[in-house]
């Protein structure tokens, strides 16, 4: 009974996972776009161009601490660090020659 009391617990206290779409469409879309693909040079994801490096972590590394001198604002008050990774993965899969390939069998 009190194993049971002490798992409820911790479900409850555990927040609900949020699709990575949904944290895109609420903090990123307004600058990047639906399809990542901003008319504005420096926000768009699709051009193939990362002024602040393309891999994961660099890009969750800009999703976390914001790119000094520019529009891209610190996120870490707004999205976990499970979040800023999803989305650097999300925001990777626009450009062409980042997005994730097939595996082959």
């Amino acid at each position: 009974m009190i194993l049971a009391a002490t798992l409820l617990a911790v479900v409850a206290a555990t927040p609900e996972k949020v699709p990575v779409a949904d944290v895109y469409k609420k903090h990123c879309q307004v600058c990047h776009m639906v399809d990542g693909n901003s008319p504005l040079e420096p926000m768009n994801f699709a051009d193939g161009v990362w002024k602040h490096g393309s891999t994961p972590a660099q890009v969750a590394a800009v999703i976390t601490n914001g790119a000094p001198g520019t529009a891209m604002l610190p996120f870490k008050a707004k999205v976990t660090p499970a979040e800023a990774r999803a989305l650097a993965a999300y925001v990777r899969a626009f450009d062409p020659k980042l997005a994730p390939r097939p595996r082959r069998k």
